[in-house]
């Protein structure tokens, strides 16, 4: 058994090291992938966290509601205010076509009395609140049918209704904000008026809970994802699974050639040859993978993008970057052992790889897939070793935390192999 796991690894690498156009597809194509995604994906994060809403309002109201609201927006440091457009104060219907062409996000428009309407109801609302014999509380009795304050707000179509949301939850900020200003003078006076203190209004009743924003776990080891994080790690396991095409076309090689057979006439079990394959494999799966994560820490950083965090365990990335290598071989020697031609193990092989790694969150995170993409997703191996890093990477996972990825990963590996091993004796015995 030892005599034939030695001369089909001895084969395995002569052929590997030979071919190579497979070499340069397991080792440069996934290199060049980390680059471009990396520095794709960070450029256009950086540019989004940069990037200002562009706001178009009109501000009729002129009072102390609409000062703040305009005051509010431009404070928050999320939005492009313009108040003119070519230098003119634009009306309802040329705010209304400035946004559904995409020249401002959102429109805003203050109606003109907005802060009288918003007095108006303050004081009526403390008008109700006292029984009626106590009569008239103000000099100008409130208006109980008067409008409510008027504010209108336009957004482009293609806007998302999470952003439509955050804009509308800005704006309400900022108007409870002069509401509770309001409230405050209003019944400031009264009291004035009955007891004849005057209260100091300049006090500050902002910021008066301390919400405390912080990543759970130990800062000082927390790592905040980020492009290289998702990058590294996703077409590092991408490459590995990719070696299915070098891998089962040499079987489908030495199937044709006879030396397939060959190696049957030798003594010993059939395993000692699938191992053998495994074998060589495995180890350039861990090359990759090593190879890749260097990129992560030492290459992309002279790049201008962050140096790639490994974690606080090393045994746990070296028990996970095991099981995905042996995964990805396992895989590749089932695809080899069942296809019939080269054409149809490397069309197969990279599609099915494809998909795997399309559903796996390879490409797209799968925080940002839908919830059943979300399920369908834990259906990959790939997914599995992702999420694996993910949590070396960002939450400091050590083995045991670990184990619930390694178990999968290795039962797959496992599963493929041991299917190869009786689609073999099948076939050889028929």
């Amino acid at each position: 058994m030892w005599l034939k796991f030695k001369a089909s690894s001895i084969k395995e690498f002569l052929l590997l090291i030979r071919d190579r156009a497979g070499l340069a597809m397991l080792f440069i194509m996934p290199m060049l992938l980390i680059f471009i995604m990396s520095m794709l994906q960070e450029s256009t994060l950086k540019k989004l966290e940069e990037r200002q809403t562009p706001v178009l309002i009109v501000n009729y109201d002129q009072d102390t509601l609409g000062i703040h609201i305009v005051k509010g927006l431009k404070s928050a440091g999320f939005f492009e205010v313009h108040e003119l457009v070519n230098g003119v104060k634009p009306n309802l219907q040329q705010l209304k076509e400035q946004v559904n062409y995409g020249k401002f996000r959102v429109g805003i428009i203050i109606k003109d009395g907005a802060s009288d309407a918003l007095r108006n109801k303050i004081k009526n609302e403390i008008q109700e609140m006292f029984p009626e014999d106590e009569g008239p509380l103000f000099e100008t009795v409130p208006d109980s049918n008067m409008k409510l304050p008027g504010i209108d707000i336009y957004f482009d179509p293609i806007t998302q209704p999470t952003f439509k949301h955050a804009v509308s939850s800005a704006l309400k900020e900022f108007i409870y904000a002069v509401e509770a200003k309001m409230i405050m003078g209003i019944y400031a006076g009264m009291l004035y008026d009955i007891v004849g203190i005057e209260i100091n209004r300049s006090g500050n009743f902002k910021d008066m809970i301390d919400l405390n924003e912080q990543y759970v776990g130990d800062q000082e080891k927390v790592i905040i994802p980020n492009a290289v994080q998702h990058n590294v790690p996703a077409w590092t396991i991408f490459a590995m699974f990719f070696i299915v095409i070098p891998l089962a076309g040499n079987i489908i090689k030495e199937r044709e050639s006879g030396m397939t057979l060959r190696l049957r006439t030798m003594p010993g079990s059939n395993l000692a040859v699938i191992f053998g394959k495994a074998n060589i494999y495995f180890i350039v799966g861990i090359l990759q993978a090593i190879l890749m994560l260097l990129i992560g820490v030492y290459i992309l950083p002279l790049f201008g993008m962050p140096s790639l965090k490994l974690g606080s365990s090393l045994t746990a990335l070296l028990l996970v970057t095991i099981s995905i290598s042996l995964a990805a071989s396992g895989y590749g020697i089932l695809i080899g052992t069942i296809a019939t031609s080269q054409e149809q193990s490397s069309i197969f092989g990279s599609i099915s790889v494809v998909i795997l790694a399309a559903i796996g969150g390879i490409w797209i995170p799968t925080f940002m897939m839908s919830e059943t993409m979300n399920t369908i997703s834990k259906l990959s191996p790939l997914n599995w070793g992702l999420d694996a890093y993910y949590d070396i990477f960002l939450r400091n996972a050590g083995i045991s935390e670990t184990l619930g990825y390694i178990f999968p990963l290795l039962l797959f590996a496992l599963i493929c192999m041991i299917a190869s091993w009786l689609y073999n004796r099948f076939k050889s015995a028929n």
